[in-house]
């Protein structure tokens, strides 16, 4: 699972990634676009013949999609736990069709955000989403009980984080964790050592990538790292 704040530089690493792999003659199904294009799940077992399958969240189908286009939004206001239940029944979905009948064949799944976001984000929105409430919720709890064998934190600056958002063209779905100072506070959280706890106390080993750095060589840090991990 790779993670970090908004602009930090996940889909630079993951395509770098899915680069190398194509490179290794891996044969990758790429559950993110796929749902974009049919708006529906594939069964589990149309998966058995790839090598590795990489997905994000939230999903591109059902809860997911209206978590992308309507619920996380800058121009509306559902209640934040409202949100975070959101966040773990499109979680729920993923986990039950997808992920685990996945991890039981011993297939590599390589996610771009995961329940790692909600337990970084989500307290941060109200007094109210506790890191205990968010955890407990079924998705959350599902997918924690299947943890990451590896969370792969991208470190990056708010301020440079915040400049790449503004500057591009690719991305304007004006969510509502994008602003300064929600990036200012979602730095610091993930560099917490309690927030980092709910994983490594669970068996996930914790890795951490420059987000800061130049893209060319950003990919030469993703790409050794990965071979670490598969090796």
């Amino acid at each position: 699972m790779i993670d970090g704040i908004d602009g930090s530089g996940k889909s630079t690493v993951m395509s770098a990634w899915k680069k190398y792999l194509l490179d290794q003659d891996k044969n990758i199904f790429d559950l993110k676009n796929y749902l974009k294009e049919k708006d529906r799940y594939p069964e589990a077992h149309e998966l058995s013949n790839y090598d590795i399958i990489c997905s994000a969240e939230p999903t591109y189908t059902g809860v997911g999609k209206v978590i992308r286009e309507e619920l996380i939004n800058t121009t509306t206001s559902y209640p934040p736990k409202s949100i975070a239940e959101a966040f773990s029944l499109d979680r729920l979905v993923l986990y039950t069709k997808i992920i685990i009948p996945l991890l039981k064949n011993n297939k590599i799944i390589i996610q771009d955000r995961g329940v790692s976001s909600s337990l970084a984000y989500q307290p941060l929105t109200n007094q109210e989403v506790t890191t205990d409430f968010v955890a407990n919720l079924p998705g959350n709890k599902l997918a924690l009980e299947n943890r990451p064998d590896y969370l792969i934190l991208v470190d990056c600056d708010a301020q440079v984080s915040f400049d790449r958002l503004h500057s591009r063209t690719d991305k304007q779905d004006n969510a509502i964790f994008e602003r300064i100072e929600f990036l200012e506070k979602l730095t610091a959280r993930y560099l917490d050592k309690d927030y980092q706890k709910l994983f490594t106390n669970k068996g996930t080993k914790i890795l951490h990538l420059n987000g800061n750095e130049k893209i060319d060589i950003m990919n030469e840090q993703a790409v050794s790292l990965l071979k670490t991990i598969l090796k």
